[in-house]
Order: structure tokens, then C-alpha cells, then sequence
């Protein structure tokens, strides 16, 4: 490499590299492929017509966790050394993964994207994790710098940033590892094809004028009133331009022409695309909510609309959970935050709402949720950053948690136990006292940083991944979605699966592959962490007893399985479980053994004896 900088076949090279060692990883971690062990802590899988070879140098750490070095990555098609190439590696296993024909065509697209979006990013937008951990003058540009610079995606899906429909001219604008903002497109809507949602204490006028500003709330009205139109008969709803321009504007054109809907301008804040490509940031009023649209894109294999149907009830649903959780003491005491969905709204298109069911992505045309932002919470010294950075690895080779723990001073266990503490306890505890199961990956935390070290956590994305457990009689019928019901069996899975295997292996290996912390010495600090959790509440002792966080082994979901299975829609938010374990394929569970107190316990026993 030259220097801090790539050329562009350097950058190619790197990241094509990166991606085949994560397919190779992820494929064998969820078993489509099991490699062959060779000598020398080397390994080989075939593809599917024989042809071709990959071998590599791997570890299997803890979970079934496959970590790769990217390096010793060797492909021979009929015996002749290639480059290695992921696109290619994918198609080679087409038959192994049940994809043919336009279904791999399709995956192969996404795929081939989500690579671009890492090689070919321009040279300004590879920031140094040095440089990212070092923070900013103003919280605002760092936490959004941080934002930007992300180009791993989801730890577990490969094909994850796909952006399908984006032209190569809307990139720029629109997809987040750019950096850039736009505005955003205000609509007027006739009140009677409008569905408006919102938390208790939220008022509609109130709320838009905090989004807006008066002045230009005041010239909108004017311009319904200079068409002779009355600003009192249209709610007003703002739209993604590009969802506006290709793909709303033209399917109610009729609409427009007939005043149904007005358009009615760009908002005169910026806003910043966030890694949940939906989800937009304020870059103009940082303390106004980000704002949630509707963007007929695909994206992880489906289109990322959104409906009034569906918008309706997320706010009654934050309304429910912050009435069981918003005066916790326990949460208060260490600085947990979750920042909820305080208002929601979308059209409803009286001809197409009379031919289709709520789940058409025709009803998810026009459609947005308000949710508030992080930056009102922030103290003295402390910086923001989205979770999922912490997985992130530099152009340079260099991983962002490292960068961190240099910052912070210290030692990278004890840097571990504070990050634990601020993530883990609050989400074990919102599933053990509250019976709330979350879906806290990377991009649904956000990280509050003092000088590089994890101080406490907000989490957000409340609507569409809250999964109620326990009772909730009182929740309004139309957030009957939101309701699960578990077996004892599977509600640790909430850990288990959704923040060990899904967030914690990758971090795992990336502290291991880098020399940072021994993939032993993680699971001990998880373990020990879980322990001092449990010992500090006894009152949930029967619940720690039931869903056992200690259990020798646990079902795994497979991700990609479940995504490459069901191109259009993943899974059903009323799936159990159950529905999702892989049939045959139990993981170890990397704490079951490590519990300090039984050991301690133990070595007593065996000293009196």
C-alpha cells in the first residue's frame, strides 16, 4: 500500500479480500460449508462443480466462530491460481446455498454492491480509526464523522448493503458512507388520507413546528392558501427525495394534479443519511429527531418501506414500553437511555388501500417516524458513537476498538469490563425484570464515550424490534404485534443468540485476529460480567434459573439461512423462536463452565474434602 492512502486496485484487492474471508467465515459458522482440515491449522473447501479450490489458515474459537486470516486466502480454479473474488466465491456455492438462476442473479447484485460500497469509495471518505477515536472539537461532527466512515454492515449478513435502486449519481447523496446530507421533501396531505400516531404528550402542531420552525411551517400554509387550498384540511408529512422523485411523485400523480397531495418543498435543515439507510440525522438542528422514512430501495433483500399501517401503532407501542421502563431506577442508576419513536405518519391511498393487503409494498409509498435524538442527553466530555463501530476495521488494517482502548489508557480487559457493564447488564436486565427482548446489534446502540472508554448505552429502534414477553394486558390493541409469547427455554435466547452469537463472536474475533484480547480471556470477562449481574440481583434469581443464561448449549439461527431462504421478507415479527433455531445445530455455550462463583465454589468443596 502507499503509505495512509490506496490506489484504487489496492483498495479493490483489500476489500474483495475482506468479504470472501467473511463469506468463508459466515458459511461455515452457520454450516453450508464444512471445511476440510488440513495440516498446518489449514483448511479447503470444494465448490460445488469441483472446480474450484479455496484453503486458508483459520481458528475456531468459541461459538463455532471461524476466524479467518485474510492473508493466507488461496483460490485455484482447475488447479491454477486466481485472485480470490466473493462474487465468484458465492456463485461457486449456488447450488450449496439453494440460490439459481435470477434468485442468485438477484443476491449476486447485492452482493457486488455492498463490495463497491467498500472499494470504491472515494479517497477523502477512508478516515483513520485513529482519527475517528480521537473524537472531534463538536460531539455532533465526530458521532456523525463515525457514522460515515462504517463500511462492514450488519456483522452477520454478507450481502448487506445492496442499495438496489440507487443510481451511481444518487450514492453520493444518499447512501451514508458518503458523508453527504440532503434535505428532505415536505408534502401536504388531505387530513382524511392521513394516519397520525403519536406519543402521549406529543401534539401534532407542536410537533411540527419543532421540526419545522414556525417561518417555515407558515410558508407552507401559504402556499396551500395561494392555490386556494386550506392549510387546516392537509397534515403535512415529509418524504426521502429520492422516494419522492422515483417513485411516489409518479405513482399519485393523479393525486397531485387533483390537490389530494401538494408538494410543497425541501426542508431547509440537512440531514444525514445513519448506516440504517431509512433513518436520517439532523445535521442543521442536531437536537430535532431523526427522521424515519419510507425508501422503496432494496436493501438485505427487501424494499425498506414503510406503511401507515404499520406507523400507526409503533409510537402506542413506545408509549407502553416507556410506561414500563421510563422511571427505572436501576436504568437511571447506570445512565441507560432509550430514545423513542415519538410520532408517526402515513398516507393511505384510498384506491390502492382498496386492493391490496397492509403488508403490499404499494401501501409502504409515503410514510415517517419520528424518533428522538441522543444529542439532548449528552454530559460534559462524553461523545457519541453507533455500537456497530466497534466491529469496524480501517482501509489501514486497523480495528476502531482498538483505537479506542489506546485512547481510553487502559488495559484491554479492564476497557472490556466497562463496555460490559454500560451494554450488557441494562439488556439482561430489560429481559429478566422487564420480560423486553430487544434486537441490540451494533446499529440499534449507541455508545456514550468518555476519552475512548464505554460510559453507559442508548438504545433506540424501539417499534419494530421490541418483543413483549411478559404481561401486557393493558397494551392497546394495535400494538398487538409487539406481543411474544416464549417458552422458559427459549428466552435466553435474547442473549444467547441475539447478543452472543450475534454481536459478540464478531467482536471476539476481531479482538482476537488483532492480538487485542485472547478469544478465552472475552468469554471470561463475559462470564464473569453475567455473574456479578446475577449476584447484584437476587430478586430475579427465578428467572436467572429458568432462562438459563448458563446453559451448556443453545439452538444457533442461522441468518443468511433464514434471508437467502425468503427473499422478500426475512422473517415474520410473530415468529417464535422456535421457528428460526436450525434444525441439528446446537452452539456451545462460550460461558457455560466459566461462572466464577461456581468455580470459587467448587475450590472450596474440593479444599474441604
Amino acid at each position: 500500500m502507499s503509505g495512509t492512502t490506496l490506489t484504487i486496485a489496492e483498495a479493490w484487492d483489500i476489500y474483495r479480500l475482506r468479504l470472501t474471508r467473511k463469506i468463508l467465515a459466515e458459511l461455515s459458522h452457520e454450516r453450508f460449508l464444512v471445511p476440510e482440515r488440513l495440516s498446518g491449522g489449514r483448511y479447503a473447501v470444494r465448490s460445488d462443480d469441483g472446480a474450484t479450490d479455496y484453503t486458508f489458515s483459520a481458528e475456531i474459537l468459541a461459538l463455532d466462530s471461524w476466524c479467518i486470516d485474510e492473508e493466507s486466502i488461496r483460490r485455484y480454479v482447475n488447479g491454477v491460481a486466481r485472485p480470490a473474488d466473493p462474487v465468484a466465491l458465492i456463485a461457486d456455492f449456488g447450488t450449496t446455498l439453494g440460490l439459481t438462476g435470477d434468485d442468485l442473479a438477484a443476491y449476486l447484485e447485492e452482493l457486488t454492491h455492498t463490495l463497491t460500497l467498500g472499494a470504491d469509495r472515494p479517497a477523502e471518505r477512508r478516515v483513520p480509526v485513529a482519527e475517528l477515536a480521537a473524537g472531534a472539537a463538536d460531539p455532533v461532527t465526530g458521532f456523525q464523522a463515525i457514522e460515515a466512515a462504517m463500511t462492514e454492515g450488519h456483522p452477520c449478513f454478507l450481502a448487506n448493503a445492496g442499495r438496489v435502486g440507487f443510481t451511481i449519481d444518487d450514492l453520493p447523496r444518499f447512501a451514508p458512507e458518503y458523508g453527504g446530507s440532503t434535505p428532505l421533501i415536505w408534502l401536504a396531505i388531505r387530513v382524511e388520507n392521513v394516519a397520525f400516531a403519536a406519543m402521549s404528550g406529543v401534539d401534532y402542531d407542536e410537533l411540527i413546528d419543532s421540526e419545522l420552525g414556525r417561518e417555515q411551517r407558515d410558508r407552507f400554509a401559504e402556499l396551500l392558501t395561494d392555490r386556494g387550498l386550506d392549510p387546516a384540511g392537509y397534515l403535512l408529512l415529509p418524504a426521502h427525495p429520492w422516494q419522492w422523485r422515483n417513485k411516489a411523485a409518479r405513482l399519485f400523480a393523479p393525486e397531485l394534479a387533483a390537490g389530494d397531495i401538494v408538494e410543497l418543498g425541501p426542508s431547509a435543515d440537512q440531514y444525514q443519511p445513519q448506516q440504517s439507510i431509512r433513518t436520517l440525522f439532523n445535521r442543521s438542528e442536531p437536537a430535532r429527531r431523526y427522521v424515519k422514512v419510507s425508501l422503496s430501495i432494496t436493501n438485505m433483500g427487501f424494499t425498506r418501506g414503510m406503511s401507515a399501517d404499520y406507523m400507526s401503532s409503533t409510537p402506542l407501542i413506545n408509549d407502553w414500553v416507556h410506561s414500563r421502563i421510563g422511571d427505572d431506577e436501576y436504568l437511571r442508576s447506570v445512565g441507560f437511555e432509550v430514545r423513542y419513536e415519538a410520532a408517526a405518519i402515513g398516507y393511505r391511498n384510498p384506491t390502492i388501500e382498496s386492493v391490496t393487503s397492509p403488508g403490499s409494498e404499494y401501501r409502504k409509498m409515503l410514510a415517517a417516524l419520528w424518533r428522538q435524538s441522543p444529542i439532548g442527553l449528552l454530559r460534559k466530555g462524553e461523545e457519541l458513537a453507533t455500537m456497530a463501530a466497534l466491529l469496524h476495521v480501517d482501509h489501514l488494517g486497523h480495528p476502531m476498538i482498538g483505537a479506542l482502548i489506546t485512547r481510553s489508557g487502559l488495559e484491554p480487559r479492564e476497557w472490556l469490563r466497562h463496555y460490559l457493564r454500560a451494554y450488557l447488564h441494562p439488556i439482561i436486565y430489560l429481559l429478566y425484570a422487564h420480560e423486553l427482548k430487544f434486537s441490540p446489534h451494533g446499529e440499534n446502540l449507541i455508545l456514550v464515550l468518555v476519552d475512548g472508554l464505554p460510559a453507559r448505552a442508548i438504545l433506540k429502534d424501539i417499534g419494530e424490534e421490541v418483543f413483549i414477553l411478559g404481561d401486557c394486558e393493558d397494551l392497546p390493541p394495535e400494538g398487538a404485534r409487539a406481543r411474544s409469547s416464549e417458552p422458559d427455554d427459549t428466552r435466553n435466547l435474547g442473549i444467547l443468540s441475539d447478543v452472543f452469537d450475534d454481536f459478540f463472536r464478531p467482536l471476539a474475533a476481531v479482538l482476537h485476529g488483532h492480538g487485542l484480547i485472547r478469544d478465552d480471556d472475552f468469554w471470561d470477562e463475559v462470564a464473569a460480567s453475567v455473574d456479578a449481574f446475577q449476584a447484584a440481583h437476587p430478586g430475579l434469581a427465578d428467572k436467572f434459573t429458568r432462562w438459563d443464561l448458563w446453559a451448556p448449549t443453545f439452538g444457533a439461527i442461522h441468518l443468511n439461512r433464514l434471508q437467502i431462504g425468503n427473499r422478500k421478507r426475512m422473517v415474520d415479527h410473530d415468529d417464535s423462536y422456535a421457528s428460526m433455531v436450525a434444525t441439528g445445530h446446537e452452539l456451545v455455550n462460550p460461558i457455560a463452565g466459566r461462572r466464577p462463583s461456581q468455580a470459587t465454589a467448587h475450590h472450596v468443596m474440593a479444599g474441604a474434602q
